[in-house]
């Protein structure tokens, strides 16, 4: 979603092209709706990480090499889509990296300053910052709407939180998660000043919630698992605020444009935060943890512990929730 103001900028700097985006199953139905592309191309995010399923990706490879596409655009650095650019047979074939293993144009992945994933991806595609960047508005279908005022009990006064997320499919990031039981505790201060909340978040996060589907209010709804990503989407744009974890859910909020209160401890939200920055996406950090930021910049990968989640207290993250709801709302 952090490509979608890059892919915004190409289709202004070449509005007679045919664009095309590769991205994975997931974000398949959001990218429609909301990518300025032509035609979204999707790949079973599995195969291109499991080493058995790669084979899957030569009919890909060879489905791309018939679109006889001049120019392509690698926005990741792994070797197997560097191969699969080779292969299209595009006379140019942009990505970032220090070698250029099926590229012919290299273009540094930092440039020693510290800069946004956006900003990163539209440098990429020859965004030189004499031009603002925006985000694409998703259209949303009515039927992902209509489905979500369901799921939420027709509310569209709710505090959605998500204390899962940090995981991928190709990294998990445990320690990217703030204590379940301070998320609950959370929930239960909205509840005791009448803020209904919803709990969102994909299946997978099930595992890591321990009994805190099991504390909620009565007033909260856990709708955890119960959604398809475009209807994630749709619940988040009825809703107040999120409450979120470093996570894609909270650059879904983002995209549709609902305010966020996003937790950050080994990540940093000046390069994978809400684009673009503004008052209504708060960015909380530990204080008093030297090692912060320590992922992506190479240090720290290896930590068992979550010290940098520890270090945010739930009064503070409290305290900005609700500055934020009585403060940060307007324009929605």
């Amino acid at each position: 979603m952090t490509a979608l103001p890059a892919l915004g900028f190409l289709r202004q700097s070449r509005p007679r092209a045919e664009i095309h985006l590769l991205t994975g199953s997931l974000l398949e139905e959001v990218a429609s709706c909301s990518a300025p592309v032509d035609r979204v191309i999707a790949v079973p995010e599995r195969d291109l990480t499991h080493n058995l399923r790669r084979v899957r990706l030569l009919g890909l490879t060879l489905r791309l090499r018939r679109e006889r596409y001049d120019q392509v655009y690698l926005m990741h650095r792994v070797l197997p889509l560097r191969l699969m650019m080779l292969a299209t047979g595009a006379g140019q074939r942009t990505g970032f990296g220090g070698s250029g293993t099926g590229l012919n144009r290299v273009v540094p992945f930092e440039t020693g300053a510290p800069e946004h994933d956006a900003l990163r991806y539209a440098r990429l595609m020859g965004w030189v910052g004499t031009s603002p960047l925006e985000m694409p508005c998703a259209a949303l279908p009515a039927e992902a709407s209509r489905r979500a005022l369901e799921l939420l009990g027709g509310s569209a006064d709710r505090v959605a939180v998500n204390p899962g997320g940090g995981r991928s499919s190709i990294r998990n990031m445990d320690r990217k998660r703030w204590p379940p039981e301070r998320f609950l505790e959370i929930i239960r201060r909205l509840d005791s000043v009448g803020q209904a909340t919803a709990l969102v978040g994909s299946a997978g996060d099930r595992g890591v919630l321990g009994d805190l589907p099991h504390g909620l209010p009565p007033s909260s709804l856990d709708l955890i698992g119960r959604t398809s990503v475009l209807e994630a989407a749709a619940v988040l744009s009825h809703c107040r605020a999120l409450l979120t974890n470093d996570s894609g859910l909270m650059h879904l909020a983002g995209l549709v444009g609902t305010p966020t209160v996003a937790l950050f401890g080994p990540t940093d939200p000046s390069r994978i935060g809400v684009f673009p920055a503004s008052a209504r996406h708060r960015a909380v950090v530990p204080c008093s943890v030297p090692c912060h930021p320590c992922y992506p910049l190479g240090r720290g990968m290896d930590c068992g512990r979550a010290d940098c989640m520890l270090a945010i207290p739930v009064d503070r993250v409290w305290e900005e929730l609700r500055d934020l709801l009585d403060h940060g709302e307007p324009g929605r």
